[in-house]
């Protein structure tokens, strides 16, 4: 029986994460030097995205997620997102139904690398009767040990020149330091 207790008492020191400290310092992981330095770190995310949109262009900011591109129609033309930054980011996004990807590239821009992967999307369900393809593009935007921008972007056709404007509107991507942490 004592053997039990003795492992009772070990399993729920060890299972409720109390330990003996071999040092007489105070071990704290809260103490008041790992605040400042984690207040120290900058918190990079979609408030620190400076983007150039096309003439008649915003940003629509009203979800602190997901910004919208809207064109000058008015109409949504692509979505923007931020990830914390990871060396080996997988860009893991549920591609839309009836989607393939045509190309998978590497492009550099200035405020780093981005992935650019082109799309070939139907224009609409077959319930809707609308047929034909589209082109939909994402740029996966990583800004070295800062943050990561996800953008998707399409004209509804599969233009060239759609590409080359995605293409510019990510080559004016830059980042703007977050005002530090009082």
């Amino acid at each position: 029986m004592s053997k039990t207790i003795i492992i009772s008492v070990f399993l729920l020191l060890t299972l409720t994460g109390c330990f003996i400290s071999g040092t007489n310092e105070d071990v704290q992981a809260n103490s008041e030097e790992t605040v400042a330095a984690a207040a120290d770190i900058p918190a990079y995310d979609l408030s620190s995205l400076v983007i150039e949109l096309p003439a008649g262009w915003e940003l629509d900011k009203g979800d602190k997620l997901n910004y919208l591109m809207i064109n000058e129609r008015g109409e949504a033309a692509g979505r923007i997102s931020s990830s914390p930054y990871e060396a080996n980011y997988e860009f893991k996004h549920a591609l839309p139904n009836h989607s393939s990807v045509i190309n998978d590239e590497t492009i550099q821009l200035p405020a780093g690398d981005c992935r650019l992967i082109t799309l070939d999307a139907d224009n609409g369900t077959a319930a809707s009767g609308i047929t034909g393809t589209h082109n939909t593009y994402y740029g996966v935007v990583s800004i070295q040990d800062k943050v990561i921008y996800i953008l998707d972007f399409t004209n509804l056709d599969k233009d060239p020149r759609s590409k080359q404007q995605f293409i510019d509107i990510l080559n004016t991507i830059s980042l703007q330091e977050p005002a530090a942490v009082q």
